[in-house]
């Protein structure tokens, strides 16, 4: 047995295999060169075989504990999660106190996405062995589930004490530390887990990213050129999100994307839903108060009822008062934050859901492997990830012209549906808050002139950003509003500005509102809106444009740069989108300094609010039920894929 043992760790298994088998010749029923020879197996990659060992040796002795165990983890990895429970209870009864049956039971509920139950054994697992620093790193993964982010960030920090090296615990403190906007002690662990692994997947474009939010632009655009190069050798440095933030080459961005994905591999799903109605599934983690559910909640209200059944699949954790709203417009709704991915699969299939409408992309919380392992018989990506997907079964994007030129379709694995006015929803009924703000509520100078832009900072690139005090340099009394910051991003800015020449004075950050309606009606105060490239404003541009305030924006290659000028042209101010910097910077001098002009815009967005297509949810709903009846069509006709046109 000790031959066999060393035979192992030098990873000779073919001598290790053929060494058990002499011996299992003699002691057929050695419960221990059973549970071995499984072993052996098993690590050369003979599951089936390597179970029915483990299988053998469990039957001669139930109260053996590494059978039971091992059994286990082989139901485990093929995602048997009922019988893997089973036989890790088993193994916890053989061996009470033994840590590693609760430990793997953590995994398994983990693996389920029952963040409570995981967290539960995770605990008893660490009662019998204090110090194993995954248990504290996967504790931290629990919390996280449990949106207890707070304190997952101390048993991230207690895994890392246990092993200076545990770089995906830097990881997951740095990502965590980036959603609670800690920005700072973010960027420091990155730059930690750089330190132990510089060629570890997606480190160097989360480095970039959280440096971004910063506003640190110290050698940004070596680090975006590098990148790319990355990018082109197929290695994964950054993440499709990441990627709309960095790049203004859709091929950049398709080749990011798909290197993120992994396997894929086309399936087909025939429609058999027998109802005369079309069957969508419509399926976010952002159904609660979020800036998708504000764009989209008219469309779910509006739908054709009888022409269409609506399903909605949760995949959050928040509950509030905007998705106890939304479940209404829904036939059937089934909360799956806390499922695992293959139980969603099977739930929708076994819905006959027609067409899955993926409302998440690459966003936070989003299950896009559902899609790439194919849902419904009809799959389309919408308005949460502005950009291709990059899979081979997400059969449909929804956009419009002035998001995707024809000459860069070829940069998206989806056929288009080409909706005749913008592809984004929104919601004309939004109230204003009666609040009245005034300029000295905000220590603004009495006749100034507000720019703002209330974009994430991570989407504010250093040449934009030039731009902008190029631009107050221009027109006197102006100033800059920009969204709430942590200190070390105002920091950043102030410093920056003083260099280029410009006071910090005339800088300003707002405070974080949880009322949308009120941050319409503070939005209000200002008089133009400064777009961002290569990554545009989204529901944030659409705000603007409900508070009255004009936007000035830069149209690019891609679809994520290009959403403001969807807007703008879709509700009849095609003068405010402009085709280069120069353009750019020289339209916002202009409106800055002509207040006759800008007074004429405001009253052309305020009429038209009401007569152009951008706010009328009803044509919007009535237009995207006709893409969605002709690829129905297409599909029961079982005619090709192919762009979709909508008149």
């Amino acid at each position: 047995m000790k031959e066999i043992i060393k035979n192992i760790k030098n990873k000779d298994f073919l001598t290790a295999l053929k060494n058990i088998n002499i011996l299992l010749i003699t002691d057929p029923k050695s419960v221990e060169k059973l549970n071995l020879k499984g072993v052996i197996l098993q690590l050369t990659n003979r599951p089936l075989e390597a179970r029915q060992n483990f299988f053998k040796a469990f039957e001669i002795n139930n109260e053996h504990f590494d059978s039971s165990f091992n059994l286990g983890n082989s139901f485990m990895e093929e995602e048997n999660y009922d019988l893997a429970e089973k036989y890790f209870k088993i193994s916890n009864k053989i061996q009470p106190k033994n840590f590693k049956p609760y430990f793997q039971l953590g995994n398994l509920f983990l693996k389920k996405r029952d963040f409570k139950i995981a967290y539960y054994f995770f605990e008893k697992s660490l009662n019998f062995n204090k110090s194993f620093p995954t248990t504290f790193y996967n504790l931290g993964v629990a919390l996280k589930g449990l949106n207890n982010k707070k304190k997952s960030i101390n048993f991230f920090k207690k895994a890392i004490e246990f092993d200076k090296n545990y770089i995906d615990a830097y990881i997951a403190l740095a990502e965590t530390f980036r959603e609670v906007k800690e920005f700072n002690l973010s960027k420091k662990m990155f730059e930690n887990a750089i330190k132990i692994n510089p060629n570890y997947p997606y480190l160097k474009g989360a480095l970039r990213f959280v440096k971004n939010a910063l506003c640190d632009w110290d050698n940004c655009e070596k680090d975006l050129l590098n990148l790319e190069k990355k990018i082109f050798e197929k290695k994964k440095v950054c993440t499709p999100w990441q990627g709309l933030t960095f790049f203004s080459n859709p091929e950049v961005l398709m080749k990011n994307t798909i290197l993120s994905i992994g396997r894929q591999e086309k399936r087909l799903i025939s429609i058999t839903n027998k109802s005369k109605k079309i069957r969508l599934a419509y399926i976010s983690a952002n159904f609660c108060e979020h800036a998708v559910s504000n764009q989209i909640s008219n469309v779910f209200k509006l739908h054709d009822k009888n022409k269409f059944e609506l399903i909605g699949i949760y995949l959050g954790t928040k509950k509030d008062f905007r998705l106890n709203e939304i479940k209404k417009n829904f036939h059937k709704f089934f909360d799956m934050s806390n499922t695992n991915t293959e139980a969603i699969l099977n739930t929708i299939r076994n819905l006959d859901v027609d067409i899955a409408i993926d409302l998440m992309g690459f966003t936070s919380f989003n299950r896009i492997e559902l899609f790439n392992k194919r849902c419904a018989p009809i799959q389309v990506s919408y308005l949460g990830f502005a950009g291709t997907t990059g899979l081979i079964n997400m059969d449909y994007l929804v956009a419009d012209k002035n998001v995707i030129f024809n000459e860069f379709e070829k940069f998206y694995s989806e056929k288009i549906i080409y909706l005749p006015h913008s592809f984004m929803p929104n919601n004309e009924d939004q109230n204003i808050s009666e609040i009245q703000f005034s300029k000295s509520d905000f220590n603004f100078p009495k006749n100034s002139i507000i720019y703002c832009c209330f974009n994430k900072f991570y989407k504010i690139t250093e040449e934009m950003f030039d731009l902008w005090l190029e631009i107050l340099k221009s027109v006197e009394n102006s100033v800059i509003w920009l969204n709430g910051a942590e200190e070390e991003t105002k920091k950043n800015i102030t410093q920056y500005s003083i260099r280029k020449g410009v006071d910090p004075k005339r800088i300003y950050f707002a405070k974080r509102l949880t009322n949308y309606d009120v941050y319409l009606s503070r939005h209000q105060l200002a008089d133009i809106f400064l777009d961002t490239s290569p990554f545009s404003a989204h529901s944030t541009g659409c705000s603007s444009l409900i508070a009255g305030v004009p936007i000035v924006t830069l149209s690019g290659k891609t679809f994520a740069n290009n959403v403001c000028s969807s807007l703008l042209r879709n509700i009849g101010l095609d003068e405010l989108i402009t085709k280069n910097k120069i353009d750019y910077k020289n339209k916002a001098i202009n409106l800055g300094k002509n207040p006759e002009q800008l007074r004429n815009i405001k009253k052309t967005l305020k009429e038209n609010f009401l007569k152009k297509p951008l706010f009328n949810s009803e044509l919007y709903v009535q237009n995207l039920e006709k893409a969605f009846i002709e690829i129905y069509n297409i599909k029961i006709k079982n005619y090709s894929t192919k762009n979709i046109y909508i008149n």
